[in-house]
């Protein structure tokens, strides 16, 4: 199985119109292969879907980043202890025990992986790597790695190029990051050939399953947008890998290998919420509370941010320069002034060029409202009660109330949803209010909050799962969505998390071998049971079903 990270089915559909997948729609034509979409479920981000494709259970993971409230701290998965976290409270057997797990947030009870994030049994940075393995693997293929120096040379001058035909148009459409640049070569060359070598070589030596995630049109749509001519000719380059993988497949003596192709989740085109407000959510939301009308006796409230300021990177260099113009002498305006606008400058167009600064998550020791963003998704809790607050919770102090009044009036936000008392969820956008219960919608107020996103069943379900995550936010934010692009409020151009366009609708390839005609698939644990254990039908619907609840329960 070979996951190309974040491709939703329209935009794989459009790169084959396009002739950038020849091997893929060889595939189609000639193998009959069979193409469908399907529904990922919410948060569409890849840990919930990872989680439920390889052990069927996804409850617990409401977005790529979350809080905590009884242990006062972010779960990121960008960091390795934040993934460890969700591995650690997966329980039902992993769909890849015995195989092989490549470039995976989580193992799925793997015997042998690289570039994997959590592992079930704790393991050594330089195990996750591959090991000794992939460091052998490398040896023997002397040319391999000549051409992939070639290429990072190649890849390091398309980003520079890109970088500085943007900053002589004076086009800005995201804060540069300054060290996307080794990301890319990273992940766009030295990551695709090796991983590509170890599946090969599992192919020559029969595993039984191979899991392996091709993740660089996920780091390049984020950057340029999942339509533009970066991303999609990149998808060439991966292709020219599953052509390899193909011809070793029909070449196999050992076993008869199935081979499916899918993405987790998709991507929507995006607006950076910090290039078009030129402040971080984090920040809109403190002067809100700034504003709100104070209440006797009580302590201010302050914000707390858990994001990546300047494109998940570091923000010293511009603080650097705040810091010495704090301490120049007053008399010296002038210099002040500059260093001032120097400082502006830096933290609104360019960022950070230090590769050693890692992404920075801000909580203190006393918490009062924590923000974590997960690209066009946000969850705000009130981090000063520990338990989860209702809509009824939030009206009646007027500080909470005015902070949600003042996020639906913001032109950024599309939806802020929040549990209702009943046990229903509350969904409110700045022309409507709704109430979902049981998957089904009545809107109580206005027009249909959800009319832009998806008015699917599919989709009013997936919110209301979403909402009802003990771990999620008090409140949770969608980006505003206008049909085509969604507000993002990490620096990015390419957007997913929420619902909205293509961000949900990932995409399913398939051999004859598996038929799956009539098999519904509306969340990434569906593909537990219907693809990775073999199973069709109710069945299938029946044992991801119980694994959920087991993961809840648990």
């Amino acid at each position: 199985m070979l996951q190309i990270d974040a491709l939703s089915h329209a935009d794989l559909r459009r790169a084959l119109d396009m002739g950038y997948c020849p091997t893929i729609s060889r595939l189609m034509d000639r193998h009959g292969y069979k193409l469908r979409r399907w529904f990922c479920g919410l948060p569409s981000a890849t840990p919930y879907c990872q989680a439920g494709i390889f052990h069927g259970e996804n409850a617990g993971i409401p977005a790529f980043r979350f809080y905590l409230k009884d242990e006062q701290r972010v779960v990121t998965c960008n960091a390795p202890q934040g993934v460890q976290y969700i591995r650690d409270r997966l329980h039902t057997p992993g769909a890849l025990a015995g195989g092989s797990s490549y470039v995976n947030l989580l193992d799925g009870d793997a015997d042998t992986v690289a570039f994997t994030v959590a592992t079930r049994e704790k393991t050594s940075v330089y195990a996750r790597l591959g090991g000794t393995r992939m460091a052998v693997l490398i040896l023997l293929h002397p040319i391999r790695v000549l051409r992939m120096a070639f290429q990072a040379s190649a890849e390091w001058l398309l980003e520079e190029w890109a970088r500085f035909r943007a900053e002589l148009g004076r086009r800005r459409i995201t804060h540069a990051e300054g060290i996307f640049p080794f990301v890319r070569i990273l992940s766009n060359v030295v990551v695709r050939e090796l991983q590509t070598m170890a599946i090969l070589l599992d192919i020559y030596l029969g595993v039984p399953v191979i899991y392996s995630t091709y993740m660089q049109h996920d780091e390049l749509a984020h950057h340029f947008g999942p339509t533009s001519r970066h991303t999609l000719s990149d998808l060439r380059r991966t292709d020219a890998r599953i052509r390899e993988i193909w011809r070793m497949v029909r070449l196999s003596e050992r076993r008869d290998y199935d081979l499916v192709i899918l993405s987790d989740h998709g991507m929507t085109p995006a607006q950076s919420y910090r290039v078009l407000f030129r402040e971080s959510l984090g920040r809109t939301i403190q002067t809100m509370l700034d504003r709100a009308p104070p209440v006797g006796g009580t302590q201010e409230w302050r914000a707390v941010e858990s994001y990546g300021e300047a494109g998940e990177y570091a923000d010293m260099g511009p603080r650097v320069m705040d810091t010495v113009r704090a301490v120049m002498p007053p008399r010296r305006k002038m210099l002040r002034s500059r260093l001032s606008g120097l400082a502006a400058w830096w933290r609104q167009h360019y960022g950070i060029r230090e590769i050693i600064m890692p992404e920075k998550y801000l909580v203190a020791a006393h918490h009062d409202v924590v923000i974590t963003y997960s690209s066009c998704l946000a969850l705000v809790y009130f981090a000063e009660d520990s338990n989860r607050l209702t809509v009824q919770d939030v009206l009646a102090s007027p500080r909470r109330r005015h902070l949600y009044e003042s996020l639906l009036a913001h032109d950024a936000i599309g939806l802020v949803a929040m549990l209702d008392a009943d046990g229903s969820v509350h969904v409110s956008s700045e022309n409507g209010r709704a109430r979902v219960s049981d998957g089904q919608l009545t809107v109580s107020e206005g027009s249909n909050p959800l009319e832009m996103y998806g008015t699917e069943p599919v989709a009013i379900r997936a919110l209301e799962s979403l909402v009802k995550q003990h771990n999620a936010g008090d409140m949770v934010l969608f980006g505003a969505y206008d049909g085509y692009t969604i507000v993002s409020f990490d620096d990015q151009v390419g957007a997913h998390g929420s619902l909205g366009g293509d961000q949900v609708w990932p995409f399913l390839l398939t051999p004859p071998t598996i038929d799956l005609a009539g098999v519904k698939l509306e969340d990434a644990r569906d593909l537990y049971s219907t693809v990775m254990r073999g199973g069709t039908g109710r069945e299938s619907r029946k044992a991801a079903d119980t694994a959920q609840e087991h993961g809840m329960a648990t």
